[in-house]
């Protein structure tokens, strides 16, 4: 069984999954400190799924591009309670996570995240309608117009909040709903379920955020 934990966007969630099976996924957005509110979600969705934290498997935690204070006290979340427990932790692409959300179409997903500074958070996948999603391209900064160049000649979906900045510029291409554009735990414990049969885990003291951001710019988080 493993716990999951996504917070690089303003509503964080949290998903117990074993195998196929998502046993627990709650989701919290509020005011206060946002170590307390992923805390409480976490003990919340043990009690719904039954699982004390000692039973578990292992960890899984979305690891950015994202929020900066969101990424940091997830993954400090994750590797405080890996190294208590002496238990792995699989880290995840938010990108490839909100991509997911997408699987089911059979066309291109583009992610498309506003990381303010008239740049954007950007990855292409693949999506052929199946359970899992090709990665096309790494997880970049980009321009708006360096992340609509990664498309392919195929029709292609966009994801993401950098469509309320820069919709001028998707006049002619499909945007997926708003309701998608939030990366989830479960998500994350599935591409984690993935990663765990390739023994593709990381030691909890080797664990960071993946911060992307120009060598020029100045950025102190959000």
């Amino acid at each position: 069984m493993v716990l999951a934990v996504e917070t690089s966007s303003p509503i964080f969630s949290v998903a117990i999954g074993e195998g196929e099976k998502i046993l627990a996924f709650l989701q919290a957005e509020g005011k206060g400190p946002p170590s307390l509110l992923l805390t409480e979600i976490i003990r919340q969705a043990t009690i719904q799924a039954g699982v004390p934290l000692k039973a578990l498997d292992g960890f899984a935690v979305s690891i950015g591009p994202g929020s900066f204070t969101g990424l940091r006290v997830g993954v400090t979340t994750v590797k405080t309670l890996a190294w208590a427990l002496q238990k792995p932790v699989v880290p995840v692409s938010s990108l490839e996570v909100m991509a997911r959300n997408l699987k089911g179409q059979n066309r291109q997903v583009l992610t498309f995240v506003d990381a303010r500074k008239a740049k954007v958070y950007s990855a292409l996948f693949m999506c052929n309608g199946a359970a899992e999603i090709q990665r096309l391209t790494p997880d970049r900064l980009l321009s708006p117009e360096e992340a609509l160049r990664q498309r392919r000649d195929q029709p292609v979906l966009i994801v993401g909040d950098g469509v309320r900045r820069y919709g001028e510029l998707l006049r002619n291409v499909e945007v997926a709903d708003p309701s998608l554009w939030i990366p989830r735990a479960d998500e994350v414990c599935r591409a984690a379920q993935v990663q765990w049969a390739t023994a593709r885990m990381d030691d909890p003291h080797r664990l960071v955020p993946q911060y992307l951001y120009s060598k020029e710019s100045n950025i102190t988080g959000w």
